[in-house]
């Protein structure tokens, strides 16, 4: 088993490789990576998921649940222990400690998870992809994006505040103070739907979420249709692969504290954490072995996209997908050991 996983993980690595040299001898721009990233999952992922989930069989759906019910306490557990330590044990800043959390919990499995799951256990790891990738992208991205967006209203008020106290001077007129048109708690429930609903619009969210409905429906779905979906889905793994290497190369590596917490906490603790879920739920061994590898994961690429975004936690960010993608190499050999 260990010779298997190693023959799966050399050729991620040698992917990875390609593309992290290609961003360094510049042969793609930004704008190209934007364009091949949308190529992966907002097409070939959400249908290579949609084909492995409309082939499982429907016997297996029932099984399947505690194993979902495990990956949401673990994803959403891990997040909320993250931010107490980066709020709390690392006196990081609220937006800061969200992002701490969100690379601690989320894995990237729309990146690794097709190549890595589909090679080691083949058309049955679509649950395990699709459940994190969902779990991921409706529970923790918004909760990081509410974080996010309120901090950086906190700072938008503050600076008001000193535009006005400073201009107040100047100010003749009674009207003149500067008033907010939504109040805090409006705002903050605007933010969640918007993340929300921008969460659901994703492809590689809501193609899994119908291809289950069909299969508890008991629809079935044309040959013709699974074939024109898997040739392109069949590119999944590759391109994903690709791009994840050329997003590697845009960060530099910073070491800290900070960034070992998180990389600990994200490699080591969060696969430990779901083999202790499954036992408790008793989950059967091969979902366990999938789950397990599948939390093992890096930290989601997303991360250090939010970070950018909102100019905050950009080098840990960048720092903590690097070591994770490197500790991936040892990380995933151990799990599939232990279990």
């Amino acid at each position: 088993m260990v010779s298997t996983t190693f023959t799966v993980l050399v050729p991620v690595l040698f992917v990875l490789l390609l593309g992290y040299f290609a961003w360094r001898s510049k042969k793609f721009d930004a704008d190209q990576v934007a364009g091949i990233n949308e190529l992966a999952l907002d097409f070939a992922l959400p249908a290579s998921l949609f084909v492995g989930i409309v082939n499982i069989p429907r016997t297996q759906v029932a099984q399947d649940a505690s194993f979902v019910v495990a990956v949401l306490l673990d994803l959403f557990g891990l997040y909320l222990v993250a931010f107490v330590i980066g709020t709390k044990l690392l006196r990081l800043p609220s937006s800061a400690a969200a992002l701490f959390a969100l690379g601690a919990a989320f894995p990237g499995t729309p990146f690794f998870g097709p190549a890595i799951l589909g090679g080691l256990f083949g058309a049955s790891s679509a649950t395990a992809i699709a459940s994190t990738a969902i779990i991921g992208n409706l529970v923790l991205v918004p909760a990081t994006v509410v974080v996010l967006e309120a901090a950086s209203r906190s700072r938008r008020s503050s600076l008001k505040a000193v535009a006005f106290a400073a201009n107040a001077g100047a100010s003749s007129g009674g009207n003149s103070g500067l008033r907010e048109s939504h109040s805090p708690r409006a705002e903050i429930e605007l933010v969640i739907r918007n993340s929300l609903l921008h969460a659901a619009k994703q492809p590689y969210v809501w193609a899994p979420v119908v291809a289950l409905a069909f299969l508890l429906i008991g629809i079935p779905v044309p040959l013709l249709v699974t074939s024109m979906l898997r040739l392109i889905g069949q590119t999944t793994s590759g391109v994903s692969l690709f791009v994840g290497g050329l997003l590697l190369a845009a960060y530099s590596l910073k070491l800290n504290g900070t960034v070992a917490v998180n990389t600990v906490l994200k490699s080591l603790i969060q696969p430990a954490l779901l083999f202790a879920l499954a036992g408790i739920l008793r989950m059967p061994n091969a979902l366990v072995r999938e789950g397990v590898v599948a939390v093992a994961l890096p930290s989601a690429v997303i991360v250090p996209m939010l970070a950018a975004r909102y100019k905050t936690y950009e080098a840990e960010a960048g720092s903590t997908l690097l070591l994770t993608t490197v500790l991936m190499m040892v990380v995933v050999p151990l799990s599939m050991f232990v279990t």
